[in-house]
């Protein structure tokens, strides 16, 4: 009897579990939850991307560079090992509010993030120091920061690992109109 209540607890906690990442999926997360997530100025992943980027660092020759000029990008590589293949690249992230309504007509605004560009070129996997010259489009979006929407430009130097989160070293640029 014991046994059956053990499992059936389970089973319940279990459940509960999917429903809530479902409810994540669909609505985002719960208000007291995603005011304290706003506090956080780094994502969990990138935290754990930069934990595992030893041996891999990213600069800018340039700390501001118009659209349709070139930033050059310099790549430290001190330990090759276990990097993998190696990129360089610039990202502009855009993150933008939106306003969503539940079942019971509660209104709430979440912050989200997409990739306005990004552009990437390969390097080989030597310790050393590369330098390489990427292109910021005339047509890109520039560095903004504003309440509702924004613009954040970076170099980005990444060790491409198959079935594994990728090394990541960023260094930000601001993109003048």
């Amino acid at each position: 009897m014991v046994v059956v209540l053990l499992a059936l607890s389970i089973a319940a906690i279990g459940g509960l579990c999917v429903a809530w990442v479902i409810r994540l999926q669909r609505k985002g997360p719960p208000v007291w939850l995603s005011s304290r997530l706003t506090k956080l100025e780094v994502n969990p992943a990138d935290a754990l991307r930069r934990s595992l980027t030893e041996g891999l660092e990213v600069s800018a020759s340039e700390e501001e560079v118009r659209r349709g000029e070139d930033v050059e990008a310099r790549v430290t590589i001190s330990s090759p090992a276990g990097l993998g293949d190696v990129e360089v690249g610039v990202v502009c992230t855009e993150s933008y509010d939106e306003d969503s309504t539940d079942a019971e007509r509660n209104t709430s605004r979440w912050t989200r993030e997409a990739c306005a560009h990004e552009a990437w070129q390969p390097l080989e996997s030597l310790a050393g120091v590369q330098s390489v010259r990427l292109p910021i489009p005339l047509a890109a979006p520039f560095s903004y920061e504003g309440s509702c929407l924004s613009f954040r430009w970076e170099v980005v130097a990444r060790g491409v690992k198959r079935r594994r989160l990728d090394a990541q070293a960023r260094h930000d640029i601001s993109v003048l109109p």
